[in-house]
């Protein structure tokens, strides 16, 4: 009988062992769409946070493309001109990119004090940049001798970040530009197999320094190489983090295709393994978009889409940090453009820009607690809702302009700054919907919720109240849709937005 027992075991291990090896993902685009492209814990999430901190943090001008810009001496378009000039004057001509590096120390960065305030700002995931396009990585790399660990702050920041982060309920994502990484800095083709591009400005003779180890920093290799260590890089933080959500930036269309299947079938079997639903986005079209996610930078969609999308926004007045124009996103407009976005089916990602010491900018966490204030209130306007049968109704007219080589998917960049408390937005969550009013409109003002004479006709409302206020709110129907009445007396933070409570029948 125990042989017998014993026997059914073996048979059911080795046909467990057969199941598992068939459900490996394979590095092909047939394969790879049989992976949920966003899970349920990322639709709910709504809003996540990362970090833009490097070598570029230590001259801190411009953007955190100073490292492209310091070498480029003709450059025409305004973004990052001036930045060659300013280089020369500050530090001469001869200080070189690699030379920033012992000057970026961070003695000051604390994983802890940092995903706290992510947190209370009311992000549901939490990450940190990787690599950035200028091939420096931010963790231990056997593949890649420019690390954080090794030199500069002596921090694996992946690392750090990643500790701490998965001590709470949170989710954790790393963020890859790395796949401009060959193109980034200013150089003549050094190899036919690169793929042609805009990106590139030539000149006769490079500035940086060439040879051993510095043509890994500055991507002066064959094409081959480049995409063996840009699947490399991958690898190592799949390996010893499998983030629950990697980012990616433009330009991952520029390493071989087959690097960029064996990538996702790494990924998606490592997650696998583990048990983890995780996701990746694609900016442009390098993957597929029934594998990864749509990100639009910076932008929204002109209505509701069948898919989960993703945005992102800066906290300051750039990527990186940018000494010289120290601004940060009102927090208001934050909660209006987060209101829009999740109405639409979208996720919102914000940017910190920290300071090479790891101080977070005071105006950029006032930022975050604004936006902390609000959700701490009404997060429940947002997490865990679905669009609603419409996303909203206002004045506010936002369309695409098919003239902005940015807006992919139809996206929309204008106007977002623009929303108030004429707009409204709406979410759901199953007997419950949200008419998010972005901004006050003062004491008692009337608003008819149209979409309630429209595609909601049908919906019969069984109580509304406004979060926040203890008032009973006057709402009635009539045949334009619902109108109701706003309290006499703001909400706490209600000058960012206020929220109807609709409880339906």
């Amino acid at each position: 009988m125990k042989q017998k027992i014993l026997l059914l075991l073996i048979t059911a291990l080795v046909a467990t062992s057969a199941i598992s090896a068939q459900e490996q993902y394979k590095p092909e685009w047939d394969n790879l769409k049989n992976h949920k492209v966003t899970p349920e814990w990322f639709s709910d999430a709504k809003l996540g946070v990362y970090f833009h901190w490097g070598v570029y943090n230590v001259p801190a001008n411009g953007n955190e493309w100073y490292g492209r810009f310091m070498y480029e001496h003709d450059r025409k378009k305004n973004w990052g001109k001036g930045i060659y000039d300013y280089h020369t004057k500050t530090y001469g001509r001869d200080k070189q990119y690699h030379d920033f590096i012992p000057e970026w120390k961070g003695e000051q960065f604390n994983a802890k004090e940092w995903v706290d305030k992510f947190e209370y700002m009311g992000a549901k995931f939490i990450g940190t940049i990787a690599e950035h396009h200028d091939g420096f990585s931010l963790w231990e790399s056997e593949v890649n001798p420019w690390n954080s660990k090794k030199m500069g702050p002596k921090i694996d920041v992946v690392k750090e970040m990643a500790l701490e982060v998965k001590k709470r309920d949170l989710k954790f994502m790393t963020t890859f530009h790395h796949g401009f990484h060959m193109m980034f800095f200013p150089k003549k083709e050094n190899s036919v197999l690169r793929p042609a591009t805009q990106h590139l400005v030539a000149y006769n003779q490079l500035e940086f320094p060439e040879g051993g180890d510095y043509d890994i920093l500055y991507g002066n290799m064959p094409y081959e190489k480049e995409c063996d260590i840009w699947l490399g890089k991958l690898n190592e933080v799949i390996d010893e983090y499998c983030p629950d959500y990697i980012w990616m930036d433009f330009a991952q269309g520029y390493v071989r295709e087959d690097y960029r299947k064996q990538f996702l079938a790494n990924y998606f079997n490592k997650a696998q393994e583990l048990n983890k639903e995780v996701v990746v986005n694609t900016k442009g079209d390098f993957f597929p978009t029934d594998i990864a996610a749509v990100n639009v930078e910076r932008a929204t969609m002109e209505d509701i889409t069948p898919f989960v999308w993703i945005t992102d926004f800066q906290l300051g007045s750039s990527w990186g940090y940018n000494k010289d124009k120290r601004t940060a996103l009102n927090p208001q407009k934050a909660i209006r453009i987060l209101a829009e976005v999740v109405s639409k089916n979208g996720v919102m990602i914000l940017a910190a820009a920290p300071m090479a010491e790891g101080i977070i900018p005071e105006e950029q966490v006032a930022s975050m607690e604004g936006i902390g204030n609000w959700l701490q209130l009404y997060g429940e306007a947002i997490y865990n809702t679905r669009p609603f049968v419409e996303f909203g109704q206002g004045p506010t007219k936002l369309v695409s302009n098919p003239n902005d080589n940015w807006n992919a998917y139809g996206s929309i960049k204008a106007g977002l700054d623009k929303l108030n408390a004429q707009d409204v937005r709406y979410t759901q969550n199953g007997k419950t919907v949200y008419a998010i009013q972005l901004g006050w409109p003062g004491s008692k003002q009337e608003l008819t919720l149209e979409t309630f004479a429209g595609k909601a006709k049908n919906m019969k409302v069984k109580s509304i109240k406004v979060l926040g206020s203890k008032e009973r709110i006057k709402w009635s129907t009539t045949n334009k849709g619902i109108k109701v009445t706003s309290p006499s007396k703001k909400p706490a933070e209600g000058d960012a937005a206020i929220v109807y409570k609709i409880t339906l029948k």
